[in-house]
């Protein structure tokens, strides 16, 4: 005759084991979430800043077409700001100049210290000054927006890490037609 203990062998998993491997399976999960959050963590807010500016360049054409007034763009390596061509005096067309905005909305910006700009215009690489000291005598924007909602000039703008060499490029068309792509090294 079989023993009554031989009869009772183990025909499954007791609570304490599934919970103990649900436990580690939790773990490894966690931390697998958090290496690529952290991997995904430049390109997220590459994305972000990418994403701020083609929604500032569409609301300052808004602006300039809303307010009857020219506004411009001025990149700097790790900063851009908007300005308004100001129109002084009627009869003295000599006190016209670019005023810097600094309303919330299109105050200047500046980005991550381990992002950078790079900028072209109608396909020519632009040089950008360092400061707004650099180009305080003769402050000009690169890039013109109209009244018409029109922009002067078609352009791409590159926003890229330094460090982990990642980038996104928005492209602006003359119309204000935007196209964010992530570039791919």
């Amino acid at each position: 005759m079989p023993c009554p203990a031989n009869d009772r062998q183990q025909q499954g998993f007791t609570l304490l084991e599934v919970l103990v491997v649900v436990f580690i399976v939790g773990v490894i999960a966690t931390m697998f979430t958090l290496a690529v959050g952290v991997a995904g963590g430049v390109d997220r807010e590459l994305r972000q800043e990418t994403e701020r500016l083609e929604t500032l360049i569409h609301l300052a054409l808004e602006d300039s077409t809303f307010q009857a007034h020219e506004l411009g763009i001025r990149f700097y390596p790790q900063s851009y700001e908007f300005s308004v061509w100001s129109r002084g005096q009627i009869a003295d067309p000599t006190d016209d100049t670019w005023v810097q905005i600094q309303d919330e909305v299109l105050a200047p910006r500046k980005l991550n210290k381990s992002f950078g700009f790079e900028l072209e215009i109608e396909g020519r690489s632009v040089v950008l000054e360092n400061s707004a000291k650099e180009v305080e005598k003769n402050y000009r924007p690169q890039v013109f927006i109209f009244s018409s909602g029109d922009i002067s000039d078609a352009f791409v703008v590159r926003i890229r890490d330094r460090i982990e060499q990642r980038s996104y490029t928005l492209d602006v068309a003359t119309d204000g037609t935007t196209e964010i792509t992530r570039d791919d090294k």
